[in-house]
């Protein structure tokens, strides 16, 4: 007896990608712990018709060769392999527990996570959540967020938050840098002026 797919578990990867052209076509795919569901818009036959949603089992996967087909032609050979990997229950960097990958990170240098983010399509979407950028922020600036800034991030989202900084703080130190050549160009201002008796 088969086990009927459930996608209210905890998601562990969500990707889209648009199908190589002339076609326009979208396609989402949403990855659990056990079952996989794609999401095809066939723009092609018009911009209003509804979605086509397959969900399968991660195990019904592995057999299905024509569905193996369709994943690495749309979304490429890393998520391909990142979802046998899971349906054959190989332990690997990428593919494991959420809380468990989290930790991890937090032993590397913020340079690090984000070397580790362009190194392919499953890094980028594992590393590219609001508690990685929360990470990225304390690392980077070597202090826990304010409440002005939780509130920032509530609209605009971690990372929006700390290239905000970011910039903020390069403008200061660019300031700071400039007012600095302006005294040293001027070596009146430097010295003390003293009064003849």
């Amino acid at each position: 007896m088969t086990k009927t797919p459930n996608l209210k578990q905890s998601t562990l990867l969500q990707l889209y990608a648009r199908a190589a052209a002339p076609c326009r076509d979208y396609y989402g795919l949403t990855i659990t712990n056990s079952c996989i569901s794609i999401n095809a818009w066939k723009i092609t036959h018009g911009p209003h018709v509804m979605p086509k949603q397959k969900i399968c089992l991660l195990e019904d996967v592995i057999q299905d060769k024509f569905l193996q087909e369709e994943i690495k032609n749309i979304f490429g050979g890393n998520v391909f392999d990142y979802i046998m990997d899971l349906g054959n229950k190989k332990r690997k960097l990428e593919n494991l527990p959420t809380a468990l990958f989290l930790n991890i990170l937090k032993y590397l240098r913020a340079n690090d996570v984000l070397k580790l983010m362009q190194t392919n399509k499953i890094f980028f979407e594992l590393c590219n959540t609001e508690l990685v950028w929360l990470m990225m922020f304390q690392k980077i600036l070597n202090r826990s967020p304010s409440i002005e800034e939780k509130r920032m991030a509530l609209e605009y989202g971690w990372r929006e938050v700390l290239k905000k900084r970011m910039a903020y703080i390069r403008k200061v130190f660019n300031e700071n840098k400039q007012q600095k050549k302006k005294q040293l160009a001027d070596p009146t201002r430097n010295k003390k002026v003293v009064k003849a008796k």
